[in-house]
């Protein structure tokens, strides 16, 4: 199954993102044993198994190695529970993107130690959302119709090849190129940093093999 992923727990957190992937067109896998969320997640339509995580034996089942598989989610209520299957997963699998929960910046550490790309904080993403719809409402309604594809404008990433046109120049030669409907919002500089870099920085960086444009 092409565009998997594996979602562990049916928490509220787990609901909003995987209605959101799902209408993305990924093929979502929930994880829980509790009865009423498993329930729960049956009738909403998905693939639900109910395991222990704590056996590596029954990740490796989920088919944690499967090369379909795009990412696994760690939104589970219990910290301690999200550490210890943030790692296991990560033993099982180097490569995989593991997007787990937490609610501290304390917690935010540990989870990255144990092997998450990213941590979501719930809370902040909800604080945020919610300043949004009473300060900024139009912002918000943009951005949800570009996440969820209600409007024309798309947003990709793009991984620049080795002995493409663009490796070796700079940002601001990409002034100069034709580029109707095109807007370049900015860059992954590997040389400097993992962080996105914002194109109105001013920054006049050098495009490399490996870096990636956001258009």
């Amino acid at each position: 199954m092409k565009n998997k992923i594996i979602i562990y727990s049916f928490s509220q957190v787990a609901i909003d993102i995987a209605k959101v992937l799902k209408e993305a067109g990924y093929f979502v896998v929930i994880v829980e044993d509790n009865e009423k969320r498993f329930i729960e997640a049956k009738e909403l339509g998905y693939q639900v198994e109910s395991v222990s995580l704590l056996d590596d034996d029954n990740i490796v089942k989920l088919g944690i190695q499967d090369e379909n598989l795009v990412a696994f989610f760690c939104l589970g209520d219990d910290k301690n529970l999200n550490l210890f299957i943030t790692l296991s997963v990560r033993n099982l699998n180097k490569k995989l993107k593991i997007i787990s929960v937490s609610s501290t910046k304390e917690g935010n550490k540990t989870l990255i130690l144990a092997g998450a790309n990213k941590v979501l904080n719930p809370y902040e993403i909800g604080g945020l959302r919610i300043f949004r719809l009473l300060h900024k409402p139009l912002i918000l309604n943009v951005l949800d119709d570009i996440l969820f594809s209600n409007s024309n404008i798309e947003i990709a990433e793009v991984v620049i090849p080795k002995g493409s046109i663009f490796d070796g120049i700079y940002l601001k030669d990409l002034r100069t190129i034709d580029t109707t409907d095109i807007i370049i919002l900015g860059i992954q500089d590997r040389e400097i940093s993992d962080k996105f870099i914002f194109f109105a920085t001013g920054i006049n960086h050098k495009i490399d093999a490996d870096d990636t444009l956001v258009i």
